[in-house]
């Protein structure tokens, strides 16, 4: 395992436009993903922006609702560096708990209380490579190790083939919590998966639930259609995906 330590300097940052294929964070980018407890997850990349330890970071929205109410509201601030690498430079996040209550645990702020930003998207991610997402003692502790930038993914959106970054992601402050994270170029995140089983997939991306907009999407990164498998995924093929995924989690457990 290879694992990445780039220096954080904040002199390395432009302000610019988040380009990095596995996460484009362009201004009203929207993705809505479901998940398997019935909720629905819709992330805007917001016009808004923030600098934290001396960097201008994009602000993007993540809500969660479910039966028509709100679960948790996060915003989350991502820069980009000169060599693409995408960092992640903090969190503000409220739970809203069962009892009425409200819990903001997992809030940090890189900057403060000796926090510092993580990586949560290398510019050439690479087979092994292993990289802390957050640096936050006690509160954040993230992890993730690329496994492969090859696999495949079947989700309501769409079937990507053989082009599919998917990552190992996992925290020394909750060892069994342990999730497999899948990226299409162009697209994003598509779809996420537990050690339970429980899964969130992309279901629609910019508005579009069709295979279309993401042909155009690969195309303008250069990927065209050959990386594409048209219509839509079948119940086998996410339970043949998903029991891969779990086998490789009892391997590494």
């Amino acid at each position: 395992m290879s694992q990445m330590n780039i220096p954080f300097d904040a002199n390395n940052f432009t302000g610019g436009p988040i380009t990095n294929r596995y996460m484009p964070l362009a201004v009203g980018n929207t993705w809505v993903y479901s998940d398997s407890d019935g909720s629905i997850d819709t992330v805007i990349v917001t016009n808004q922006a923030i600098t934290i330890d001396g960097v201008q970071c994009v602000v993007v929205s993540d809500i969660v609702m479910k039966d028509g109410k709100a679960t948790e509201i996060t915003k989350d601030y991502f820069a980009q560096d000169k060599a693409g690498n995408v960092w992640y430079f903090g969190e503000d996040t409220k739970e809203f708990l069962p009892s009425g209550g409200v819990s903001t645990e997992g809030t940090w702020r890189a900057g403060v209380n000796n926090a510092m930003p993580g990586i949560i998207m290398l510019a050439n991610p690479a087979e092994g490579n292993s990289y802390f997402e957050e640096h936050a003692a006690n509160v954040a502790e993230d992890q993730a190790k690329v496994l492969t930038a090859k696999t495949s993914a079947a989700v309501p959106f769409g079937k990507f083939k053989n082009n599919v970054l998917e990552t190992r992601n996992f925290s020394a402050l909750s060892p069994g919590d342990i999730e497999f994270k899948f990226y299409a170029p162009g697209i994003g995140s598509v779809l996420e998966v537990d050690a339970d089983g429980n899964l969130q997939r992309l279901v629609s991306f910019n508005g579009q639930t069709s295979n279309e907009a993401l042909v155009q999407a690969m195309a303008s990164f250069g990927g065209g259609q050959s990386g594409l498998a048209q219509g839509h995924a079948t119940p086998d093929q996410e339970n043949t995906n998903l029991d891969r995924v779990l086998a490789a989690h009892n391997q590494h457990a």
